[in-house]
């Protein structure tokens, strides 16, 4: 068995086309058959059905079985490449979701990151779903990331840094900053300004507005936590914010919810990678007194 032809039948689940599959690798069409053809002769089985003309492909039932395995096998030895490769590299890459360094600005802190790992650092900031995969891949060594959900991992270490409710924000000069808690369905017809969608708020602001059928009054959409501070205050809106920032001129209001969502931060690091057990440790401490700085 060869790899090439594992990448051919992977490729082919996902095309469903012999054409598709030559044109995509730049080889003649009876070089993938041959491979498949090959590769099922290995196996002792079939693993495609194919019309006469070899335009309608469908996977049998061992290739569906087969599938799972392949597609592993491919991910494991790509994550083994980037692993060697990221061996020979003495930095360390910390990957931050684009959506939390609105808040928590990681360049302001590249000093003090490494005196932590003793190395340089490369800082990478993208979507928490981008992220997500690239700390997975080991295309990063450490990753800090936001999520409405507790997460559980056996490939990686992680630490759960805090957990911090969503509340209602309000401008202290609104009705509602005198009241100590809020349901949401009292909110129908308020003005909202809401993060757009790259932020986990914006995630559980739907999720609410969905399960009351609220259909909000949404005056804009803003991609920082200056806008957002500033959109509350200037047009009396309100909008839903983690606590976990001190805004002289915003009211954060409890949410009386059954089911109040959290939003939880996480640090997570490869196992047995190149970041330590001690620096991930000092980091978890740091991003702590960093934080508790931002709240008081």
């Amino acid at each position: 068995m060869k790899l090439q032809q594992l990448k051919y039948f992977n490729a082919l689940c996902r095309l469903k086309s012999f054409s598709k599959v030559a044109s995509t690798f730049k080889v003649s069409q009876p070089t993938v058959s041959y491979a498949i053809k090959s590769l099922e002769e290995d196996l002792g089985v079939q693993l495609f059905l194919r019309s006469q003309s070899h335009t309608d492909v469908s996977l049998t039932k061992e290739g569906e079985l087969f599938k799972k395995y392949s597609l592993n096998a491919l991910q494991q030895l790509d994550m083994g490449i980037t692993a060697v490769k990221n061996a020979h590299d003495g930095r360390i890459k910390i990957g931050l979701t684009a959506a939390l360094s609105r808040f928590f600005d990681l360049t302001k802190h590249i000093s003090s990151l490494e005196e932590i790992f003793g190395t340089e650092i490369g800082l990478l900031e993208d979507g928490s779903k981008e992220i997500t995969k690239k700390i997975i891949s080991n295309k990063l060594d450490i990753a800090l990331f936001g999520t409405s959900k507790e997460v559980v991992s056996s490939q990686l270490d992680l630490k759960k840094i805090a957990t911090f409710p969503f509340k209602l924000a309000v401008p202290k000069k609104h009705p509602l900053s005198k009241e100590s808690h809020v349901h949401l369905s009292q909110l129908e017809h308020e003005k909202f300004i809401l993060f757009n969608e790259h932020f986990i708020h914006n995630e559980v602001f739907w999720k609410f507005m969905n399960s009351y059928g609220i259909i909000p009054n949404i005056l804009a959409e803003v991609s920082d936590i200056q806008g957002f501070e500033n959109f509350i205050q200037q047009k009396n809106t309100i909008g839903l914010l983690v606590d976990f920032l001190k805004l002289d001129g915003i009211q954060l209001i409890d949410l009386d919810e059954p089911e109040p969502v959290q939003f939880y931060l996480y640090l997570a690091k490869q196992k047995n990678g190149k970041v330590t057990d001690e620096a991930f440790n000092e980091m978890e401490l740091y991003i702590k007194n960093q934080m508790y700085a931002l709240k008081n």
